[in-house]
């Protein structure tokens, strides 16, 4: 038996906004026992941008009070506010003001509640969380989805850095328990702060529950690919591109048996260089429930993950992944050699290729061509090893966490 919680929830990326972050958040609300109240700090959706309003989303539980915050015109304001332009003010990211409004939260709580838990990104929800625990005493679980200060796809300024660094330092120090989503992150933050190696500890990201799929009909002899998310930065398909580019110089008639199909947002310059590329298609956001229904209709299912120095590159697991193996199809994934996908992929759930290298994934598309017309390409049999990615199983595990702390917080108050 689950005891009676009160959750503050403190998620900026919450549904129904269609993010990885917020489809995990809505994993996580739907997957708690019924005994948990929940009361969502959020942020009310603007019209556009990355993280649209997707009604395929939204989740229906009587026990949540939902507190969306948001600033005075805020479908103008937050926009302008996310804008590159000022990105100076971006500390540690543009939802940087959540934190001012801390007693705006507390004033429109229905009840106490007896534990925080923030879910970043943003990380600004983390300073918000923080400043919550500095003002009720409650103790309080912060989660990273990704690294902080040190990942790869943060470039800041010297200066910006050190701020950067100084915040995620407070957080770490300030806070209960901290959860990371791989052993790799955990292990670096871990050695980052030797005081608080004893309270960081690991919770995946989870798979989607597993609804019945409709299939259709398509091209017969054609091998299907499809990617989903967003394509930013050194996130980019340049080494698909190219490889698609050679294997049509080397067997062009093979070659038109592939069709990629891009879904989400890329800036204007990337969904030119994929149309130019032969056999891609760019198709902008669609919602979750017209993904999943695209995903079950594809052969491959792609991951793109960049190469570089940085050591953390190794230690994501895009969320993608999860959905990918709880729909049943195989990965083609586009990673670094011993990154956690590679290390999936090697586990029986698809194939893995580096990101530098885009001969040999050339050689890779060539011979996936030849085992779909053998009818030799099949989906994975789940096992063991996507257990711990079962959305019961994290919720149950975050869920004993949360009530340590409650527990842990009342033996101290009965003894203060």
């Amino acid at each position: 038996m689950i005891p009676p919680m009160h959750i503050l929830l403190v998620a900026p990326s919450a549904p129904p906004k269609n993010s990885p972050e917020a489809m995990q958040v809505g994993r996580f609300i739907a997957s708690l026992h019924p005994a948990v109240r929940v009361t969502l700090v959020t942020t009310t959706p603007v019209i556009a941008g990355w993280q649209w309003e997707d009604s395929s989303l939204v989740i229906d539980r009587p026990s949540m009070t939902v507190i969306a915050l948001s600033l005075p015109c805020h479908h103008l304001t937050q926009p302008v506010l996310a804008n590159r332009r000022l990105s100076f003010l971006h500390s540690p990211d543009s939802e940087f003001w959540l934190p001012w409004l801390a007693r705006h939260v507390l004033r429109r709580l229905p009840a106490m509640p007896d534990v925080i838990y923030s879910r970043a990104a943003p990380f600004s929800a983390s300073l918000l969380a923080r400043r919550l625990k500095a003002l009720t005493g409650l103790p309080w679980l912060m989660h990273l989805s990704d690294p902080w200060s040190d990942s790869p796809y943060r470039q800041f300024s010297p200066r910006k850095s050190v701020k950067d660094r100084a915040q995620e330092a407070a957080c770490f120090a300030e806070a209960d328990m901290i959860t990371l989503t791989t052993i790799g992150q955990a292990d670096h933050y871990r050695a980052r702060y030797p005081t608080r190696s004893g309270s960081i500890f690991v919770t995946p990201n989870m798979m989607p529950a597993v609804h019945p799929i409709r299939m259709s009909a398509h091209a017969p002899g054609l091998l299907r690919l499809v990617y989903t998310g967003a394509l930013y930065g050194e996130r980019n398909p340049e080494t698909l591109l190219t490889a698609l580019r050679i294997f049509r110089e080397a067997a062009p008639e093979e070659a038109n048996r592939i069709r990629v199909d891009f879904y989400g947002n890329a800036s204007s310059e990337m969904v030119e260089r994929i149309r130019k590329a032969p056999g891609c298609f760019v198709h902008g956001p669609v919602s979750f429930a017209e993904v999943s229904q695209i995903q079950a209709e594809a052969d491959l299912l792609v991951t793109i993950e960049p190469s570089g120095e940085a050591p953390l590159l190794l230690h994501f697991m895009p969320s993608k992944n999860l959905d990918y193996i709880a729909i049943g199809k195989p990965i083609l994934a586009i990673t670094p050699k011993g990154s956690e996908t590679d290390r999936l992929c090697r586990a029986g759930y698809g194939w893995a290729f580096a990101p530098d290298n885009a001969a040999e994934l050339a050689a890779g598309l060539a011979h996936l061509v030849f085992a779909h017309k053998a009818g030799k390409i099949t989906n994975p049999v789940p096992h063991k090893n996507a257990l711990p990615y079962d959305a019961h199983t994290v919720t149950s595990d975050i869920t004993k966490k949360l009530l340590s702390l409650t527990s842990s917080h009342a033996k101290k108050g009965a003894l203060a």
